[in-house]
Formats: structure tokens, C-alpha cells, sequence
């Protein structure tokens, strides 16, 4: 399965840019560390959160939800 980090890292791209594939794994980091350099290494591809602000982070539960939902909105049967 492809790997997506969610982190703010320079190559990713917006979550609601890029469409999540439908099987993959999502790789969260730490809240303020992010992601280690081996998981970002292991990643086929990355994308972030856009926020608003000074703060960089997100608490992992809410970065999950919002990218979740993201791959829900996206791949969810609506009938």
C-alpha cells in the first residue's frame, strides 16, 4: 500500500489538493516533532493541513479526523 504522510513538509501538498488513494496507509508524526526522517523517507507521497496562524501543529487526533474525513469526502459510497 502507498504511504501518505500528513506533515508540513516543503513537497506536500494540500490534503483537499490532492485525492488520497483509496487503499494507503496514513502516517501521522508527533504533535511539534511531526514525522521522523525514516517515515518521511518511507512515504510515497506527502501532504498537510493548511492552517491559519502561528501555531505549525495539529494534536494527532484532529489531523486524523481531518484527513479521514478528506478521504471519505472523497471515496465514500453516497447511496
Amino acid at each position: 500500500l502507498p504511504i501518505v504522510a500528513v506533515d508540513t513538509l516543503p513537497d506536500a501538498v494540500p490534503v483537499e489538493q490532492r485525492a488520497l488513494p483509496e487503499a494507503c496507509v496514513l502516517l501521522f508524526g508527533q504533535e511539534g516533532p511531526g514525522l521522523s526522517d525514516e517515515a518521511v523517507a518511507a512515504a510515497d507521497s506527502a501532504v498537510v493541513i493548511r492552517q491559519f496562524g502561528s501555531t505549525r501543529s495539529l494534536n494527532a487526533a484532529a489531523a486524523a479526523a481531518i484527513v479521514m474525513h478528506e478521504w471519505v469526502r472523497v471515496h465514500a459510497q453516497t447511496d
